[in-house]
């Protein structure tokens, strides 16, 4: 009896070293990461060599939209990894590698971004094609550590009971900023347009429509946003709503 309890002993003692080095991994990833770039509070890394001036201009037009939201603080700094190698995409991106960037609140305010053309301020698709259209390089920057801020601003529970449509609306909202067109993302909602799924599309479109509609229609503070009181399906029919002649 002894001599097992020792083996499921040593087991879980294995277990949370593991899970230690990981966490001491997420934290402090720079070992990996040999080029980067820095402009204010935000450092971009890379497994890739880059050219550091066009870094730090995907880096300035991500401050540019953190700095709209009045969650941010540019006394508080953020690293930003890109991982090209696949095995890092594996080894940072854990079980949702595939997706285009990852963040870990409350663990580290640390995010990791898949493989990128820094120089073009894209993404790479798993598909190997640039990721189009407003979602660049900065917005990805933007999302993920809009992330942290709504985690700083709410605590860490709060911020993982958040509805998915409150806490990935609002990172979507930030990270587009002006390029956000509200009647066009109206109507595609109205005309349930394909994009609007958000199973189908993978885009936080339908989500970043709802959030737009609260905060620039109905006048709410992003704290209030964030209270999580907000049900979904009665902010859609507001919005259907609203649209009517």
């Amino acid at each position: 009896m002894k001599s097992k309890r020792k083996v499921w002993l040593k087991i879980g003692g294995s277990l949370l070293a593991i899970l230690a080095i990981y966490l001491m991994l997420l934290c402090f990833p720079q070992p990996f990461f040999a080029y980067s770039a820095t402009s204010g509070e935000l450092t971009l890394y890379s497994d890739r060599p880059f050219e550091p001036e066009r870094g730090k201009e995907s880096l300035v037009a991500a401050q540019a939209k953190l700095a709209a939201s009045p969650l941010f603080s540019a006394e508080e700094s953020h690293a930003i990894f890109i991982c090209n190698a696949r095995w890092r995409q594996m080894l940072f991106f854990n079980r949702v590698y595939g997706v285009g960037g990852v963040n870990y609140y409350p663990v580290t305010r640390n995010v990791f971004l898949r493989d990128a053309l820094v120089e073009e301020n894209r993404l790479v698709s798993p598909s190997g094609k640039l990721v189009p259209g407003d979602r660049t390089l900065d917005y990805f920057i933007t999302h993920e550590i809009a992330h942290s801020l709504t985690g700083e601003a709410v605590g860490a529970i709060r911020y993982h009971l958040l509805p998915e449509w409150v806490r990935e609306g609002y990172a979507d909202y930030v990270g587009k900023n002006s390029t956000f067109n509200y009647d066009e993302a109206l109507r595609a909602f109205l005309s349930d347009a394909p994009e609007m799924d958000r199973e189908k599309s993978g885009l936080y479109l339908r989500y970043h429509l709802l959030v737009a509609y609260l905060l620039e229609k109905k006048k709410w503070s992003v704290q209030k946003l964030l209270e999580g009181s907000a049900d979904q399906q009665t902010v859609e029919n507001e919005v259907r709503t609203s649209a009517q002649p």
